[in-house]
């Protein structure tokens, strides 16, 4: 693939992550699971974004309750729904894939916040890593604790996961040009 057809297909894939997550954010939120997101005991989104593992103080609960370290347990989205809203894993992950189109377009050639234009691709590379191994950790509690898991969050890990790939391998051909 050329250079332009791999950059549209990141940016594709970027705003699949973000309607993905998105979603994600609604079913946190709604009174009731989406039937469009359950296929039987196997597949419930309803369940895995309604966990306690669906926000950040979430590694806190996995510690504190299924791994019985003596460590105090952080409830901070409990208190009321703003701050359920800003812990929200879906929330960050829009706002982590937002920020990466945004450098990949509108400030690809200009500073963005702290972030210097010759950065943008190591930033972009870094978040899509972190998201990744995040992407895995969240999976793993899908597997290994709530033994369900949940189609749109599989989306969304796959959109980071072939946006990294993708990011690798222009990155690499940006070198090969120097």
């Amino acid at each position: 693939m050329n250079k332009k057809t791999l950059s549209t297909t990141l940016n594709i894939l970027l705003i699949i992550g973000m309607l993905s997550a998105l979603f994600l954010v609604y079913e946190h939120f709604s009174a009731t699971a989406s039937k469009y997101c359950t296929f039987g005991e196997s597949f419930d989104c309803g369940i895995v974004n309604k966990s306690p593992y669906a926000n950040l103080d979430g590694i806190s609960y996995l510690l504190t309750i299924d791994f019985n370290l003596p460590i105090p347990l952080i409830d901070i989205s409990s208190i009321n729904w703003f701050f359920d809203l800003i812990t929200s894993n879906a929330l960050w992950g829009f706002l982590t894939l937002l920020l990466i189109l945004l450098l990949r377009t509108k400030f690809k050639n200009k500073k963005l916040l702290w972030i210097a234009q010759q950065k943008n691709t190591k930033w972009v590379i870094g978040l899509l890593i972190f998201g990744l191994i995040y992407g895995i950790y969240l999976f793993a509690i899908q597997q290994f604790i709530l033994k369900t898991y949940c189609i749109v969050c599989l989306i969304l890990d796959a959109a980071i996961l072939f946006s990294l790939i993708i990011m690798l391998r222009l990155k690499n051909e940006k070198q090969k040009r120097v």
